[in-house]
């Protein structure tokens, strides 16, 4: 048995105690449908079906806690792990890699620490009417970062509908180490997030400022300067969104640009071949009847080649509905599809249709259709 499953067993085993011990509860997803891609970038390549997990929203096991400890303070934690229900196994690298933190909250707001997601992500995400996930999500075109090792995270308390969020890591994508230093093309990847958000009634509108710098310098035993390909390098982002609820209609945009000095890095966009980038969306919620909810998106996105030898372009437009069978079980069907023009398929930097912890595979057509049960 992996050590991975035993691991997990272990941690179902022992979550009986700790129930008793503390208010700790168990959360999670289950979710697996059935998944046709077509049309890749490589003309040799047909289409593909398969019945994978995580077709509209990555399966998962969570734990999480909180303890008032007094004084109008709270500690409370989460660890939440990824799960591949189509084989039972724990995918992206194992354990909670998906959320590991613990918390203090009080009347100065909240500071985390530990793997979390970055707050661009969770307002970005929360613009897109797929919330970012099924294989109509608007990462599949939009780039962004999704979650950084060691960050520090303060959410301020909401006043007047006004709130703000702020970052920090040290290296967002691994551990802080001397040995970083000259080696690989990054090593330790400093990162810093800014989202200050308005929210009232049917509206939301907000704003993202992001950096991030490779730090990776050093010396050899002998002394000798060591210098990576990105070292003293940033990437900036910066985003602004907004959503608005009519009642027949919630409706969505959001637009993006991503500045870096040299390439774009960033371990979470795979876009080191291209410099800047500007994105945009458009979408649309439309609730139908008590249970139903259709939704819409058109995601663009254009960026500009290193070589300077011009611009990769896609654009992705998505519909989806959603049916619920009750408050934690939803029937979901999704089509998306994507277009790349001919700079980008030349470059290898294209677009395509993933979903969740499920790569696109440079598919740009796909159709999806499932069950997920939330718990």
């Amino acid at each position: 048995m992996k050590n991975t499953n035993v691991l997990a067993l272990l941690l179902v085993a022992a979550s009986t105690s700790v129930l008793a011990q503390s208010n700790v509860t168990i959360f999670g997803t289950v979710d697996m449908g059935y998944r046709w891609s077509d049309r890749n970038v490589d003309p040799r390549i047909g289409s593909q079906s398969r019945t994978d997990s995580g077709t509209s929203v990555p399966s998962r096991l969570g734990f999480q806690g909180i303890e008032d400890i007094g004084n109008g303070l709270k500690a409370s934690f989460i660890l939440e792990a990824a799960i591949d229900t189509s084989t039972g196994e724990l995918p992206g690298g194992g354990g909670f890699s998906r959320q590991a933190f613990v918390a203090l909250g009080g009347a100065f707001g909240k500071v985390a620490l530990g793997r979390q997601y970055t707050p661009g992500y969770l307002f970005t995400s929360e613009v897109d009417p797929f919330g970012s996930v099924t294989v109509g999500q608007y990462n599949n075109v939009y780039l962004t970062e999704y979650r950084w090792n060691n960050q520090i995270t303060y959410f301020s308390p909401e006043k007047e509908g006004l709130s703000f969020s702020a970052a920090y890591s040290l290296n967002g994508y691994g551990q802080e180490s001397i040995g970083n230093r000259g080696n690989g093309t990054t090593g330790d990847v400093e990162a810093l997030s800014v989202q200050p958000q308005y929210r009232k009634g049917p509206l939301l509108v907000g704003a993202h400022f992001q950096e991030l710098r490779s730090r990776s310098t050093g010396r050899d035993d002998a002394g000798n300067v060591l210098t990576a390909t990105y070292d003293g390098k940033k990437i900036r982002a910066y985003d602004v969104g907004a959503t608005y609820d009519l009642g027949v209609a919630k409706l969505a945009a959001l637009y993006g640009i991503r500045r870096s000095d040299s390439a774009d890095f960033s371990p979470d966009t795979g876009a080191s071949t291209v410099k800047d980038s500007r994105q945009w969306l458009l979408g649309a919620t439309l609730p139908l009847g008590a249970d139903g909810k259709l939704l819409a998106s058109y995601v663009r996105r254009s960026s500009e080649l290193a070589s300077g030898h011009g611009d990769a372009k896609a654009g992705q437009w998505a519909l989806g509905y959603e049916h619920a069978l009750s408050r934690r079980t939803v029937l979901y069907t999704t089509y998306a599809s994507v277009n790349n023009n001919g700079v980008g398929r030349d470059a290898g930097f294209v677009s395509s249709v993933g979903a969740g912890y499920n790569p696109g595979n440079g598919y740009q057509r796909s159709a999806a259709v499932g069950i997920r049960h939330s718990f």
